[in-house]
């Protein structure tokens, strides 16, 4: 039990320092935030040293199949978003808001939600600069565009592209999915479209800023090539393996080659690119993808006894779907999404096919709870932590960790509730 403890003791400081630091001590998180890290990753990795037979072969597929594959796909989204001008010219209100992020949560499944969150984000702050409140509005864009948008694809967001890769069809996703995602969106809207009338009764912005007309204006268009390629190369999945080359290193050679293309043409029009955001999220990130290798060893070398406490909990079997919904949820939270799905995916013990033909209701709820509960925490998907280090950028006083969880809960549980109600969802 001792070891179990010192091994899940990094990821757990990590994310109550995350979480708590800033609130109580955010000075002396500033300094010591990277000394703190530092630490933390040392001793996880001893202690896997330590504990772990196979720690060695644990940590170098964490860094080089998972972790930089992730960095690499982040860092060209976030170029190429940056080759991408939108503009919108008109007044800010709340309609207004709300058809942005209802578009934003079409494109999210079909770019995925970090390029789309890329994409949308600097012209979504453009576009509500005279607005006094912002922070609420960042708030519903990292629900509906970093997250719940991506529910409808495989394309949309990582957990369901792991799916399709382990063979999930993709018309069997977009068609459980659907109801889903409609409902989501459409709850998450209205509660936006509530909570934007109360904040503009105390609005000051200057309408004379807009234009009556509604302008939109796009460019790039090279770039817009570029991020549809992107797509397409993170969605396929075909064996490009060359002499001893795996694919994963192949695709992430041809992004990088996009990445440069794109920073060339940025370059000869004298276009900056702010990369501290960005930077941010590859510090943190690193430190999330050791300190959680140990937790995710434990868990699949476990399964059976987490799938009787799932039985448990769930009146033997009876209610099992929400077991996994519940369970899923808090992983997704927390323990990044993706390898949640995974982790709940093989612990079925059922291949895709006996899912989707048997054990639908299973398969639904691991895929909804891991797309839409990533949204529950600033680390539970990495465009998440972007969006919130670009709006701190552009001066806007995003929530704490624990206050962005708060609000996340007030709006996604009760709509979560509602959904399962509806759908009949056991």
């Amino acid at each position: 039990m001792s070891e179990v403890l010192l091994l899940i003791a990094p990821i757990a400081l990590v994310l109550l320092s995350i979480a708590l630091m800033p609130l109580f001590a955010p000075n002396f998180w500033r300094e010591k935030e990277s000394i703190f890290f530092a630490v933390m990753v040392l001793f996880s990795v001893i202690t896997d040293f330590i504990y772990i037979p196979s720690a060695k072969s644990i940590l170098m597929n964490t860094i080089f199949h998972d972790y930089i594959p992730f960095i690499v796909m982040l860092f060209t989204l976030y170029v190429l978003s940056h080759g991408i001008h939108i503009k919108v010219n008109a007044f800010p209100t709340t309609i207004a808001n709300v058809i942005f992020l209802a578009i934003g949560g079409v494109i999210s499944s079909f770019i995925g939600t970090t390029g789309a969150a890329m994409l949308l984000i600097r012209p979504f702050i453009a576009f509500n600069e005279s607005r006094t409140h912002k922070a609420h509005l960042l708030v519903f864009f990292i629900i509906i565009i970093s997250n719940i948008g991506g529910l409808l694809t495989p394309l949309g967001d990582p957990p369901l592209l792991l799916g399709y890769l382990h063979g999930v069809d993709f018309i069997w996703l977009t068609t459980h999915m659907l109801k889903y995602w409609g409902g989501y969106i459409a709850i998450c809207l209205t509660f936006l479209a509530v909570v934007d009338k109360l904040v503009l009764r105390f609005e000051h912005f200057d309408e004379c800023t807009k234009s009556p007309e509604v302008k939109i204006s796009i460019g790039g268009v090279i770039n817009i090539i570029l991020l549809c390629v992107t797509a397409i190369i993170l969605f396929i999945n075909v064996d490009w393996h060359v002499y001893t080359i795996p694919t994963i290193y192949i695709k992430d050679a041809i992004l990088l080659v996009l990445t440069g293309i794109s920073l060339w043409i940025q370059k000869t029009k004298h276009q900056k690119i702010d990369f501290i955001p960005f930077l941010e999220v590859v510090k943190t990130f690193f430190v999330i993808f050791i300190v959680l290798a140990p937790v995710l060893y434990l868990m699949e070398n476990n399964t059976e006894t987490i799938h009787k406490f799932l039985n448990h909990i769930s009146n033997d079997g009876e209610s099992i779907p929400l077991a996994y919904f519940s369970l899923c949820a808090m992983a997704s939270a927390f323990l990044d999404n993706a390898p949640s799905y995974l982790l709940f995916f093989h612990m079925t013990g059922q291949d895709a096919v006996t899912l989707m033909s048997k054990h639908s209701d299973i398969l639904t709820a691991i895929s909804v709870s891991s797309v839409v509960m990533g949204a529950m925490t600033y680390i539970g998907n990495a465009p998440n932590m972007m969006v919130r280090n670009i709006a701190m950028r552009r001066s806007i006083n995003m929530p704490s960790f624990v206050a962005y969880m708060g609000y996340a809960c007030l709006i996604i549980l009760p709509t979560t509730y509602i959904l399962i109600k509806l759908f009949n969802f056991r």
